[in-house]
């Protein structure tokens, strides 16, 4: 096995390792270091996985949409003004989300309409989908916009021009460019993208594994233990490994997002790889 293969299952284990410790606050430093690998055993345990993978595939579905309409968002965008996209991109996805659950709530209940402020709900999946993508897509038409401006600007454009090459052509190619860097540059914000759902899954106390950690990073996790209690040290110790599953899976889906998107982002480049010019 390559090295480099190694480096993304370690990265997650180190970033999983050190949340871990900094959740478990009233613990001591000592003992937070030993129930560490009995809290990462949990995602072996079925009736831990039993738990955790339903939330995930929940999660997941929230994420996808998100990403799936940040691509599509990014590209009704491009040649939306740039203080606009400024504003966008700097507003916090459940803080939109919070103003798009009030706005909807205030028009059906002034018609008498039931809000469906359910978690497979279509209405709060489509809300909490673009809620995640409009700062998204914001920064990466940003970025595209740039490359595709570069691309345009570039010699090897003006000699194109200069040859007759249709206009049309042109702003195609460049647009072609420009791909590439938008999935790249959603792959750069996946993994910010999956903790800001964290943040919207716990504000709506919907089923996911982002509003597990969200529990746990409020210190909601694990009850208070009275010293020689067997039962409740036995339902903490559960809940321990329920949270550091959620919390796994939850950084996993966001990892996996990203090298998605990056795979995404080299197939798309339309430049030869490295030893394809000599074939």
């Amino acid at each position: 096995m390559r090295p480099g293969l190694l480096t993304v299952p370690l990265g997650l284990l180190a970033l999983h390792f050190v949340l871990m410790l900094g959740l478990e606050r009233r613990v001591p430093w000592g003992e937070r270091l030993a129930s560490y690998p009995a809290a990462l055993s949990g995602l072996f345990n079925p009736e831990v996985l039993g738990q955790t993978l339903p939330l995930a595939g929940l999660t997941a579905a929230y994420l996808a949409g998100g990403l799936a309409l940040a691509w599509i968002l990014a590209a009704l965008l491009s040649r939306a003004p740039r203080p606009l996209l400024w504003l966008l991109e700097s507003l916090p996805p459940y803080l939109l989300l919070v103003g798009g659950v009030g706005a909807a709530l205030a028009l059906t209940l002034a018609r008498g309409w039931n809000f469906p402020l359910e978690a497979w709900s279509p209405v709060m999946l489509a809300l909490i989908a673009a809620s995640l993508a409009l700062p998204l897509a914001a920064r990466s038409a940003l970025l595209t916009r740039q490359v595709r401006e570069e691309a345009l600007a570039a010699e090897h454009t003006r000699v194109a021009r200069a040859m007759g090459l249709a206009e049309r052509t042109v702003q195609r190619r460049a647009a072609r460019l420009a791909l590439p860097e938008r999935a790249a540059g959603l792959a750069g914000d996946a993994l910010g993208l999956t903790l800001s759902l964290a943040i919207i899954e716990g504000l709506l106390q919907f089923p996911g594994v982002g509003n597990e950690a969200y529990l746990a990073w409020q210190g909601t996790f694990a009850p208070t233990i009275a010293p020689g209690a067997e039962a409740p040290v036995a339902d903490a110790a559960f809940r321990l490994q329920i949270t550091s599953a959620s919390l796994l899976l939850l950084l996993g889906l966001g990892l996996l997002a990203a090298a998605g998107l990056h795979a995404l982002a080299r197939r798309l480049d339309p430049r030869p790889r490295a030893g394809e010019e000599a074939r």
